[in-house]
């Protein structure tokens, strides 16, 4: 019998035939038909006369579901929220891609607002039914529905519904999907519970309107190719293959197609993980390389490593179980040029199919990796496809000698340089992709496929020091391949509540049993008829934690020996992901998941090519980087048979793709026709050839040593989301992760919360000359919060450690991150009404917290003692500490790679880059001085405006921003530290610069200079209080630099936005665990109109642009309030040309006998400004409704503050509602000269009303 997989792709629709009892392969390829997708599949069927009665199983990966999404040919979706959050997905999480793009432009949130409608109903966050939903709520939405569907009868409709805790459940979910799909039999209907049943609602929204936009894609689709085949004969089990790596039949797939969105990308890694078993003991890193991008997979231990979580585009995610893997744009199209600092880059441009690369003759100019391979001969010009294509050399040289004049290069090391470039892109997803998961990719082979990977495997393994390399039989089918080899899948997962240390064994075997039955009902559903084996797996975390990690158990039976070992090895993997454990600590179990296999077939070895006598097909003159130009015999594929061995260097070439073996290398032919390369001899450990004097003319060495000190960070970043405590850093995210040489230079940053990025070239070298660099050793981690002495205000903490090899120290790793409790006068420690540092908090200066790895157990007490959350604080420095532990194994690895002396030239001409893209940067600025002011409206104490001036001098060679003319410092805590206010005069600068891509170290902030006297309101003499200063002040001082900035650069900045974090601090006695608790909240107003667009709605301060808000059920999970409203407030952009973007309203009600509440706003007296003509956004509000009251008011009428949003210690009572308006953005240009068009989409998307349309715009609807 025989199996049929299929893969279509964008350009070529590939077919394998698997003779299960022989292991014969046949093979065949022919062009996709995007406007038709079923009809290649079927031209393949009919081409490769296999015999229908011989076929025991088809199945068929396709694109179909991502191109849909991606290109937007879906449905019209219609969204039906819980009451007061049908606006989650437009809100979505408050932050942003590019901390510092001006221009950036929030995600599509895949449904407009016009077609979201709240639901009467309420769950809480215990499964409880607070509000019942009604027949006659269900009379009503359907109503509603019906008059939207007959608005327009040409659009194809959906229906996507969420409701807020539905996961726990999914009563009212059920109930409304019932009805609705009586009433609408011909709508497709997605309901969260079934699609994405998961915590969260933001990531359940985004997941269940991408189900409902391709449901109707897939359904058809699916129907079709049905129909089809069985038309041409074809009886077997037909299957389409899903994103986690089984299949299921077309019949079911189209329930839930969200779960084949990567369908089309998931074949590849299940053939890699065949040929890993074969050829690696299980242990395989895969590298899929085709025209527009790599993708990059994981084999551990004979299995794919699999994730709950793909973004289809940044911000925008889809839960559903996906085979993990990074997607970069690194393909033959890739286009290489030099950025405005002098760093080669290569992608994520490509030149695309057409016009493709410069030598496909189509009119491309831009030089490509396809190029490069021309240039250097490793392609031949004439046997392109196997033939297909010819290609034209001439026009490649011609491309990449243009981009060479730029570097000073020759043609041929600029080829090299842009092959190396892209080879360390690869690598560096791949580190990602293992470091993640505490692993070493020295120990894994290199399985490389598509039609570019063969050519580029040795070098990427070079990069990584992989000694061996896997190219599979017809390396550019693997993805066919891989759906012959899948199985039947059914993966099913069940949010569940568990403490180990009151651990209900009965209930959550049998919650385990529940859901094993559920899964085995499903996969029988789908065609099993066989046995089916079974994975379980716990999701544990230490208590406190947001996010856990899946640990497997034996069986799917749980009991008390089944637990102890799952605590055992959450502790293990715990340790060898993060570097500690807390072996102590109360362990949760948070997710059920099962995993069932079914449908196998026994398939043979895959036949093994005949053994032949070696025939060399031609010679021809390659380029190497230290040899240069060898004459390289060429081998066609099919000419060497098993078991012949070929010394390095070669070239195989074979219809699909090109395999370059280098000097030194050997390859072999495996049994099953898989070439195997061994590098060991050449390309490991200190035997990598390299030049011994590093040239500052390298582009390659910059750009690659630049990305990996970013990814480093990132991976920082990634280790602390995953293990800190609060929401502050699990969700908010408002930290940053730093990298600094052993002089306290930055050298790399994530690109995080600005104004720790930019305050951290102030903070750590303070940190550094105090306690002196003598004074650091091994394992030492010093510990730092103080106004003082370098930083922002007391909440930001420093953690700072030594990087040594041998002995030397060699680098520091920083993490600042804002500790949301250390005590202090009030909850939250943000002390709005403070008259001096000493109210806000424990105040530490720069002290070890471990020394020599050891805790310094005395300083941990005193923090601990004065913190009124200690079980938080504990938690969120042990994820620090993490993070740090993450940054110090990486960077002492690359430094090894280059030796510090090397290292540190390299670090010198990356910052050199840095500052002279700054200065290219400014040399756009007209020369002149140029003003601007804002003011805070009170400082808590006294209510009287403090004001910001700036001047900002622009020559040919630097800005200085001057703040001299700025308020003398205030008696409250509204202070700016001279470290917050330069962080702001930068943030101000390179958010005002219409650019991204900025280069993240010293070097860009070398030419701006910031003037701020001592005794002002942007630099307080001790001891003025500056808790708010960072927070409110930065926005202020952003404030009025750009509006100088709008002067020097007019049709390039936007007008003001929101300007304030809506910072409110929350705490008390929890009425569940009789735990003391505190938050802190921030939310989104919007952004200012820009020259070009209308202004995002619901983004975070500038300063803090890529902070998240704490999602409504993570929030009432955790704390005794509910989030009655969470929505976009109507009328608060200001009118322009281009409209300001809108804050957000979020209501919240006391569930708890009493809480403290504390806040700190501005900007409520009067909106953000507008710019051109445009007009001031919405003002801030924070108001409340006491259970004695009627209406809400200001808290100055309730409880008599000085300021009314200014204020500490109020008391709340449960019932009390108390009720955040964000600011919305300042309008760019004249509002009467708006497009009628945007007016009326504004209209029927409900961002502005009639009444604000004829005051505002002075247009009637009628005109």
């Amino acid at each position: 019998m025989g199996l049929i997989g299929i893969d279509t792709g964008g350009t070529f629709t590939d077919l394998v035939s698997l003779d299960t009892q022989s292991g014969n392969l046949s093979v065949i390829k022919v062009p996709s038909t995007p406007d038709r997708p079923s009809e290649a599949p079927l031209v393949a069927l009919k081409k490769s006369k296999v015999k229908p009665k011989n076929v025991e199983r088809i199945v068929i990966g396709t694109t179909i579901a991502t191109n849909a999404r991606l290109q937007k040919h879906g449905s019209t979706v219609i969204y039906l929220g819980t009451s007061g959050h049908q606006d989650v997905p437009l809100i979505a999480r408050t932050d942003r891609k590019e901390a510092f793009n001006p221009a950036w432009l929030k995600p599509d949130a895949g449904v407009l607002r016009r077609h979201t409608k709240g639901v009467e109903e309420r769950i809480d966050h215990k499964g409880n039914v607070l509000k019942k939903l009604t027949r006659d709520e269900l009379i009503r939405v359907g109503d509603w529905v019906e008059k939207i569907i007959l608005s327009d009868k040409s659009q194809d409709w959906a229906l996507a519904i969420n409701f807020l805790f539905s996961y726990l459940n999914p009563v009212h979910e059920k109930r409304i999907g019932k009805y609705l799909s009586k009433r609408f039999p011909h709508i497709p209907i997605s309901i969260s519970h079934v699609v994405a049943p998961i915590w969260r609602e933001y990531d359940r929204a985004t997941t269940v309107i991408t189900d409902a936009f391709i449901k109707r894609v897939i359904g058809e689709f699916s129907k079709e190719i049905e129909e089809e085949v069985r038309q041409i004969g074809f009886q077997s089990p037909l299957s389409l293959m899903k994103s986690n790596g089984g299949h299921a039949a077309t019949d079911k797939i189209s329930e839930v197609p969200v779960q084949m969105l990567l369908s089309g990308l998931a074949g590849g890694v299940i053939a890699g993980k065949r040929f890993s078993v074969d050829h690696s003991n299980g242990n395989s890193i895969t590298l899929d390389m085709g025209g527009t991008s790599a993708d990059v997979g994981l084999i551990e231990n004979g299995d794919y490593s699999s994730t709950s979580e793909y973004e289809i585009e940044w911000g925008v995610p889809v839960n559903a179980l996906f085979i993990d893997y990074k997607t970069i744009g690194a393909g033959g199209g890739s286009i290489a040029s030099i950025d405005s600092g002098g760093l080669l880059k290569v992608g994520p441009e490509s030149a695309g199919a057409y016009p493709g690369p410069a030598c496909y003759g189509h009119g491309g100019r831009e030089p490509t990796v396809t190029d490069a391979n021309v240039v250097l001969g490793r392609l031949d010009p004439n046997f392109f496809l196997g033939g297909e294509v010819n290609l034209e050399p001439e026009l490649s040289m011609r491309a990449i000698e243009k981009l060479g004049r730029k570097i000073g290069l020759n043609v041929y090391d600029t080829a090299l340089a842009i092959l190396s470039t892209a080879a360390a892109n690869m690598a560096d997803a791949i580190r990602l992709l293992t470091v993640d998961r505490g692993l070493d990719a020295r120990n894994f082979s290199l399985i490389s496929f598509g039609g570019a990977g063969p050519l580029h495997a040795s070098e990427v393994a070079k990069v990584l020091d992989i000694s061996k390399v896997i190219i599979p039989p017809h390396p550019g089918l693997c993805s066919a391949l891989g759906t012959v080899l899948t199985d039947l899948r059914v993966d099913r997962a069940r949010t569940v509540y568990h403490r180990t240390d009151n651990l209900n064994l009965e209930k959550i075997s049998s919650q385990l049993t529940s859901l094993v039955e559920e899964a085995k009902d499903e996969i029988k559903r789908d065609g099993n008829r066989g046995n089916v084996d079974s994975i379980a797996y716990l999701n544990m975390r230490y208590l406190g934690q947001n996010f856990g990690e899946l640990i497997p158990i034996a069986g799917v039976k749980i009991n008390e020996r089944t637990v102890k070992k799952a605590i055992h090895d959450m502790n293990s993997k715990h340790m060898e992901l993060y570097g500690y454990s807390m072996q102590d600590r109360v362990v949760e179990v948070t997710e059920l998941r099962v995993i069932l296999l079914g449908g196998k077939s026994v398939v043979a070895t895959l036949s093994a090519p005949k053994k032949k006598p070696l025939i060399k097909f031609s010679n021809r003159k390659v380029y190497f980087e230290s040899e240069g130009f060898i004459d390289t015999p060429v081998y066609r594929r099919e000419t060497i048979g098993l078991g012949k061995k070929i010394k390095g260097p070669a070239i195989i070439e074979e219809m699909d793709s090109t395999t370059l073996v280098h000097p030194g290398c050997t390859l072999q032919v495996g049994a099953d026709g898989s070439l195997l390369i061994n590098h060991s001899q050449v390309f490991v450990g200190n035997k990598i050839r390299r030049k011994d004097i590093f040239s500052d003319k390298d582009p390659v060495t910059l750009t690659v040593v630049d990305n990996a000190l970013r990814n480093i960070c990132d991976e920082m970043g990634s280790a602390m989301i995953r293990t800190a405590y609060s929401p502050i850093f699990s969700e908010s995210r408002d930290f940053s992760c730093l990298l600094f040489d052993r002089f306290g230079r930055m050298i790399g940053q994530a690109e995080m919360n600005p104004a720790i990025m930019c305050a951290g070239l102030h903070t750590v070298p303070h940190c550094i000359e105090e306690v002196g660099r003598d004074n650091f050793f091994p394992g030492d981690v010093v510990v730092h919060n103080d106004p003082y002495r370098g930083q922002c205000h007391m909440p930001e903490h420093l953690l700072l450690k030594p990087v040594f090899i041998e002995k030397e120290l060699v680098g520091f790793a920083g993490n600042i991150a804002h500790i949301g409790e250390i005590g202090g006068m009030a909850i939250g420690s943000f002390a709005s009404t403070a008259t001096e540092v000493f109210q806000e908090g424990l105040r530490i200066p720069p002290v070890k917290l471990m020394s020599e790895g050891e805790y310094v157990k005395e300083v941990w007490r005193i923090m601990m003692a004065n913190h009124r959350t200690p079980d938080a604080t504990w938690g969120d420095f042990h994820a620090i500490l993490g993070s740090l532990n993450t940054a110090e194994s990486r960077l002492q690895g690359l430094i090894k790679k280059y030796g510090l002396q090397q290292f540190e030239k390299i670090c010198d001409a990356v910052i050199d880059h840095a500052d002279k893209w700054m200065r290219d940067q400014i040399k756009r600025i007209p020369n002149g001085t140029y003003t601007g002011q804002d003011y805070f409206e009170d400082d808590g104490v006294v209510r009287k405006r403090y004001y910001f001036r700036s001047e900002v001098h622009v020559s040919d060679k630097d800005i200085v921003i001057d703040l001299s003319k700025s308020d003398k410092q205030a008696l409250g805590p509204i202070n700016v530290t001279y470290v917050a206010t330069a962080a702001a005069g930068c943030t101000a600068v390179l958010q005002s610069i219409k650019t991204k891509g900025v280069p993240l170290n010293s070097g860009v902030f070398k030419p701006i200079k910031v003037i701020a006297p001592p005794g002002t309101i942007v630099n307080p003499i001790f001891p003025a209080p500056s808790v708010a200063g960072n927070t409110e002040g930065q926005p202020r001082i952003i404030s009025c630099v750009q509006m100088a900035m709008a002067k020097a650069l007019p049709g390039e900045v936007g007008a003001a936005e929101g300007g304030t974090a809506c910072n409110l601090l929350m705490g008390g006695i929890h009425p569940d665990t009789g735990d003391f608790w505190a938050h802190y909240q921030l939310d989104g107003g919007g952004w200012g109109g820009r020259p070009d667009r209308d202004g995002n709605n619901a983004q975070c301060i500038p300063h803090g642009s890529t902070i998240r808000s704490t999602p409504s059920e993570v929030f009432e999970t955790r704390y005794p309030l509910r989030v009655l409203e969470y929505s976009l407030r109507n009328d608060s952009g200001g009118a322009g040309k281009f409209r300001g973007g809108l804050g957000v309203r979020r209501l919240f009600e006391v569930t708890a006998p009493s809480i403290t509440l504390s806040a700190l706003l501005d900007r409520t007296e009067e909106g953000p400004w507008g710019l051109l003509g445009g007009l001031s956004g919405a003002p801030a509000a924070i108001l409340i409704k006491t259970q004695k009251s009627s209406k809400f008011r200001s808290f100055v009428d309730e409880f008599n503050t000085v300021s009314p949003t200014k204020f500490i210690n109020i008391t709340l009572n449960q019932g009390d509602q108390l009720l955040l308006l964000a600011p919305g953005g300042g309008g760019y240009g004249n509002p009467k000269k708006r497009k009628k068009q945007l007016i009326e989409n504004d209209l029927a998307d409900r961002f502005i009303t009639a009444k604000s349309q004829r005051k505002l715009y002075k247009v009637d609807r009628k005109e």
